[in-house]
């Protein structure tokens, strides 16, 4: 095997540890080199096999990455919150559901 078969493996490892610690934009950029290796090599060699390789990781990467969605939003920043403010963000919400209608204010006069 070449270098770039050799490289290419050990990136495809490297984008599945990444993906495993959660460094998913990290591992974007490991699938990114890691097809490219492959291409590379299938296209110095003359070999479909490694060249399908490249796709398929390719495939396969964007496969998972749907699978797991984007990001969660709402839920994670619930939790990120304590308990102090959770009861204020509670209480504020509260105040507002009791207040239906608007202070009054002046409205301003129009000037001759």
């Amino acid at each position: 095997m070449t270098v770039l078969g050799i490289a290419g493996m050990a990136l495809v490892a490297v984008e599945l540890g990444l993906l495993a610690y959660g460094r998913r934009y990290l591992a974007y950029v490991a699938a990114i080199v890691a097809s490219g290796c492959f291409l590379g090599y299938g296209i110095l060699r003359h070999d479909p096999i490694q060249m399908g390789l490249a796709g398929g990781n390719i495939l396969l990467f964007l496969a998972l990455l749907l699978w797991w969605g984007g990001p969660k939003g709402r839920k994670r920043a619930r939790r990120a919150l304590g308990d102090e403010s959770r009861q204020l963000r509670d209480g504020l919400v509260r105040r507002m559901r009791q207040r239906r209608v608007t202070r009054p204010r002046w409205s301003p006069s129009p000037s001759r």
